[in-house]
C-alpha cells in the first residue's frame, strides 16, 4: 500500500481552519496506515508505504520528497546514490518551486514544497510522471492525493464522468490527454509543479527543460552516444536495482528487457535475480530460445547466476477479474494484466513486490523508424552531401529514396507541419466515436515551444513516445502483487536519447544501434544483432474466444452500447467472428473498450455510495 494526501488551506480564515482540521482527522482515522509527515498553519501532508526501498519519505524543512530520488553521478562504473537533501538545498529546491530538483536529481517521486521568501507552496511530479498525483479543490481546500478510494472515504465532493476523457480512451488508448475520468478531478503533468496560495492553486509552471537539451546540446558523435548510453543505463538500473535484495525481471528474449537483466547482473548491489519468461505454443510465438540466450549470455558476462521461470500463457484467465478492480480516477489497464499475469507459476520467488521490466525501449532507443531520421537531419543541417548519405540509410526502413528526400526537404527544409499516424491498430467496425478532437500538449512540449525551441516534429514525437507515464505505485491495489519498475524510462536516459539527433540513433541503416552498441560485450550478439520480436495475436484471440460471452455481455449490453458509442449488432458478430485471420481487431477489445466498459460498471453500481452523478 503506498499513498498521500496533501491539504492546503487559508490558514487565517477560521472556517478554512476547521474545514482543514475536519478532514485531517478523517483522514487519520479512515486511511489504514497513515501517518502525517508535515504539519504547517496551512498545509498538512499524509503518506502511507508498505516498503520504503520503494516509496519513501524525505523531508528537509519545508521539503517533502515521497518516493525514491537519486544524484545525476554517471560515469564508467558510477551508480547514482541516494538523495540527501540539506537545509540549503533543500531551500534552493523551494525557491524554484521544484526547478532545482529536477535538474540536480532524478527518481520517481513527488515533491511538495514551501517557498521561504514568498510563502507559497508547490506540488509537483518528477518528469517520468510514474508516480500518480490527482487534485480537487472543494469549499477552499486543495488536495492531492494518489488513490480515488482514499477520497470517496473523505466525502470531499460529487463527481461527474468525463466522457471526453473516455471517447479519447477508446480513441487512442495508452496516449496521456492530461485529464481523468471526472470533471472535477485534475491531474499534474510530469514535472509541473502546481502553485498554491492561501488554498488556492493559483498557477502551473513546468521544470522540464528537455527540448532544449535536445536542441542545444545534441550528441553527434555515435562513440560518445554509445559510451554515454552505456553508463547511464547501467547506472540508472544499478540504482534502482539497489533498494531491493530480490528482484523479478519480465524478459521476453527481446533487446529491450535483455539490456535491463545485463543491468542488473552488474548491479554493484548484486541482489538476487529471477527471470519470468511468458511464451507462447504458437508458430512463431515461442521466444523461450531468446529468453536462455540472453540469460546465459548476462550470466557470463556478468560472473553471475539467475534463474529463469518459463511460463505458457494460458487461454483460461480470469478475464472476469476485472470487475474487481478497484475504482480510480484514471483507467486502469486491467485486461492486459490479466491477460499475462501468471497464476500456478509456481516461482520461489512469487511473493516478491518488485518487478523489473523493459517497458519504454522501443520509444527511447527508436524501434519505428519511418524518415524520421533524414527529416531530423535536414531540420538541424539542411541541404548538403550529409543529407543523401542520412537518406540513403533512411530508406532502408522501407521507403524508396526519392520519398524520404521529398519528406525530408517537405518537413525538415521546409518545415511545413508533419502529421504523425496516432490510429490504434485497425480500430473495430462497431465503434462508434466522433471526429477526432484537438491533441492534447504535455507541459514540457508547451514549455519548449514558449521558449521558443524549434525541433524537428519527428523529434518531438519521438520525445513525446519516451515521456509515457506508468505507474509504479500498485494502481491495482495489491490486485497484481508487484509494483513495475521501468528504469529504460528514468529522466536521465529520457535527456540522454532526447539529445541524440534521431539519424544517429538510426546510424548504419540499423535500428536502435545505440543501444545495440552500448551493450556489447554483455549480451550474445544473436540478442544485439535481433530485429524481429514475436507479438501475442494467438494467445490474445485464443483468450478472446475463450472468455467471448462474457466480452459479449461486456460490450454489448454495456454502458458504452447504452450510450451508442458501440453498434450493437455488429459488436455481437464482430466478437463472434474474432479468429486468427482478424486477430488485428483484437487490440480494440483488449486495448481500450473492456477496461472503458468495466470502469464505468464499477463506478456506475455505485454511484449512490460516492456522489457519482449520473449524465
Amino acid at each position: 500500500m503506498y499513498r498521500f494526501i496533501a491539504l492546503f488551506w487559508d490558514g487565517t480564515l477560521d472556517t478554512s481552519n476547521r474545514h482543514a482540521s475536519l478532514i485531517a482527522e478523517k483522514i487519520g482515522a479512515m486511511i489504514p496506515g497513515v501517518e502525517k509527515v508535515l504539519s504547517d498553519p496551512n498545509a498538512a501532508i499524509f503518506y502511507a508505504s508498505d516498503d520504503h526501498s520503494v516509496f519513501d519519505c524525505v523531508t528537509e524543512g519545508p521539503l517533502v520528497v515521497l518516493g525514491k530520488a537519486f544524484t545525476k553521478n554517471f560515469g564508467d562504473g558510477v551508480v547514482p546514490e541516494p538523495a540527501t537533501f540539506t537545509e540549503r538545498s533543500a531551500d534552493e529546491i523551494c525557491l524554484s518551486h521544484g526547478h532545482t530538483l529536477v535538474q540536480e536529481f532524478w527518481g520517481r517521486y513527488v515533491a511538495f514544497g514551501k517557498n521561504p521568501v514568498k510563502g507559497n507552496w508547490f506540488a509537483m511530479r518528477d518528469p517520468t510522471g510514474e508516480i500518480p498525483c490527482h487534485m480537487i479543490t472543494v469549499d477552499g481546500l486543495t488536495v492531492l492525493f494518489s488513490n480515488m478510494e482514499d477520497i470517496l472515504k473523505l466525502g470531499l465532493t460529487r463527481f461527474s464522468v468525463n466522457w471526453s476523457y473516455l471517447i479519447n480512451a477508446l480513441r487512442l488508448p495508452f496516449r496521456d490527454n492530461g485529464q481523468t475520468g471526472f470533471n472535477e478531478v485534475i491531474i499534474l503533468d510530469v514535472a509541473e509543479s502546481q502553485i498554491i496560495e492561501d488554498g488556492k492553486p493559483v498557477s502551473r509552471i513546468c521544470n522540464w527543460d528537455v527540448m532544449q537539451m535536445a536542441y542545444e546540446n545534441p550528441i553527434t558523435d555515435v562513440e560518445e552516444a554509445v559510451r554515454l548510453a552505456r553508463s547511464t543505463l547501467l547506472g540508472c538500473i544499478g540504482a534502482l536495482a539497489g533498494q531491493h535484495s530480490y528482484i523479478q525481471l519480465k524478459l521476453s528474449g527481446g533487446l529491450d528487457s535483455s539490456i535491463v537483466l545485463a543491468g542488473l547482473l552488474h548491479a554493484p548491489s548484486r541482489p538476487e535475480i529471477e527471470c519470468i519468461h511468458h511464451y507462447d505454443a504458437g508458430i512463431g510465438a515461442d521466444e523461450r530460445e531468446f529468453a536462455r540466450m540472453a540469460v546465459a549470455g548476462a550470466c557470463a558476462s556478468s560472473g553471475r547466476s539467475c534463474e529463469l521461470v518459463e511460463f505458457e500463457r494460458q487461454p483460461h484467465c480470469s478475464l472476469e477479474e476485472i470487475l474487481d478492480f478497484p475504482r480510480t480516477a484514471r483507467l486502469l489497464y486491467c485486461s492486459g494484466h490479466l491477460l499475462h499475469r501468471d497464476v500456478g507459476m509456481g516461482s520461489a520467488l512469487n511473493d516478491v513486490a518488485t518487478r523489473f521490466t523493459g517497458v519504454g525501449g522501443d520509444a527511447v532507443f527508436l524501434r519505428f523508424k519511418g524518415n524520421g531520421g533524414a527529416i531530423d537531419y535536414a531540420w538541424r543541417h539542411g541541404i548538403n552531401p550529409g543529407l543523401l548519405r542520412v537518406a540513403l540509410e533512411t530508406a532502408q526502413a522501407g521507403d524508396s529514396f526519392y520519398g524520404v528526400m521529398k519528406d525530408a526537404i517537405r518537413y525538415g527544409v521546409q518545415k511545413k507541419p508533419l502529421t504523425v499516424n496516432k490510429r490504434w491498430g485497425s480500430p473495430c467496425d462497431w465503434l462508434r466515436i466522433d471526429a477526432e478532437q484537438s491533441e492534447f500538449q504535455p507541459a514540457w512540449l508547451r514549455h519548449g515551444l514558449d521558449n521558443g525551441i524549434a525541433l524537428s516534429p519527428s523529434k518531438i514525437t519521438h520525445i513525446s513516445r519516451m515521456v509515457f507515464p506508468t505507474n509504479i505505485l500498485d494502481p491495482f491495489e495489491g490486485a497484481r502483487g508487484w509494483h513495475g519498475v521501468s528504469p529504460i524510462s528514468a529522466q536521465p536516459v529520457v535527456e540522454l536519447f532526447a539529445r541524440i539527433p534521431l539519424y544517429i540513433l538510426m546510424a548504419d541503416a540499423e535500428d536502435r544501434t545505440i543501444a545495440r552498441r552500448a551493450f556489447a560485450g554483455l549480451l550474445p550478439e544473436p540478442i544485439l544483432s535481433r530485429k524481429v520480436k514475436c507479438y501475442l495475436d494467438d494467445h490474445a484471440v485464443a483468450v478472446t474466444q475463450h472468455h467471448r460471452e462474457f466480452i459479449k455481455d461486456m460490450l454489448v449490453d454495456g454502458i458504452l452500447a447504452e450510450k451508442g458509442y458501440i453498434n450493437r449488432r455488429l459488436a455481437k458478430s464482430g466478437i463472434q467472428g474474432i479468429c486468427p485471420d482478424n486477430a488485428s481487431q483484437v487490440l480494440g477489445v483488449f486495448g481500450p473498450q473492456l477496461n472503458v466498459e468495466a470502469w464505468l460498471r464499477k463506478w456506475s453500481s455505485s454511484c449512490a455510495d460516492v456522489g457519482l452523478v449520473r449524465n
